[in-house]
This record gives structure tokens, sequence and C-alpha cells, in this order.
């Protein structure tokens, strides 16, 4: 009698475990790219100046549903990446840049800064927060505030390269 009450337990265990959902784990990056102007006449040594790039298409929820995921299933969304370049030139006329994430209906958020612009590069990685903007990425559309300080005067309007990778944890649901 306890081996037929055993099997019993050990089969219903097994319907019960095959019926339910199972979630697994998944991790992708999903990569951004704009552009920002600074203006020479616009900018002052030493003073620091709020400039805004174009807004930015999150295309969130295609990646999710390319990845098997939800919205509801994302447990954090962290930068992971947030390099700054000039096509022509060096960054030499900068003295540090403090960016800062935005979007409808969110505060700004600080992702990254960088105090110290060492002379003759083209391209920086900047120094990342370590903040979950998962809410920030669930929008339409993002927008980044840079806040810049020069060092020296413009003599031309300077076009920023701005490259991002957020990386997503997400669970996965599968029967």
């Amino acid at each position: 009698m306890k081996k037929i009450i055993g099997s019993l337990i050990i089969v219903m265990l097994v319907v019960l475990n095959l019926s339910c959902k199972k979630s697994k784990i998944t991790e992708f990056d999903i990569d951004y790219t704009t552009t920002l102007s600074i203006p020479s006449t616009s900018i002052t040594v030493n003073v620091p100046a709020d400039y805004n790039s174009p807004e930015i298409p999150t295309d969130s929820k295609d990646k999710f549903t390319s990845e098997k995921t939800l919205q509801s299933l994302v447990d954090e969304i962290k930068m992971t990446k947030f390099d700054i370049s000039v096509a022509n030139g060096n960054l030499n006329f900068l003295k540090s840049l403090t960016i800062y994430l935005k979007t409808s209906g969110l505060g700004d958020i600080l992702i990254a800064s960088k105090t110290t612009i060492p002379q003759e590069v083209s391209s920086l990685a900047m120094d990342l927060q370590d903040v979950n903007i998962k809410e920030y990425i669930f929008k339409d559309k993002i927008q980044f505030r840079v806040t810049v300080t020069i060092q020296s005067g413009l003599a031309a309007t300077q076009q920023l390269k701005m490259d991002q990778r957020v990386h997503v944890k997400a669970k996965t649901s599968t029967k």
C-alpha cells in the first residue's frame, strides 16, 4: 500500500511539474547610436552648458519579442557602454561631460560622466553609473541630456557621436 501511495505521489508531482510554466533566464544587448551638436557660438569656456540629443526610438518591444520575453518579465536593464567620439580632430576642447537619460513621464537619471578628458584622443569610454534603467527603455523613445564643460573656445560646431549599449536580464516563459 505504501508503494502505491508513494508511486501516486511521484506521478502527481511529475504531472504538476510538466503542466507548470518554466522560466528560463535570457540576457541580451540593445545598441543605440546618436549624435550631439555642440555649437561654437553658444558655449563659454569653463561654464557648464546643457544640450539634448535627438530622440532615439528604443524598439524595445520588438527586441523583447525576438528574444522570446515580455516587458513584464524584464528584471533589469543597465547601461554597459557609452562611448563618445569625433570624426575629425580630437576631444581636447572638452573639460568634462555628464550624461543623463530622459524620457516622457520620468525624471532625468544620471547614467555616465567623465570628469577628466585625456588629451589627443578622438574617442573615450564614459564612466557608467550602476543604475537600472528598464522603465526608460520600456518607453517608445529616449533622449540624452549632456552637460558639457569646455576648456578652450570652439572654432566650429562639434559633432559628438554617442554609442550606447544596454544589457537586458529577463525571463522567458515556455511550457
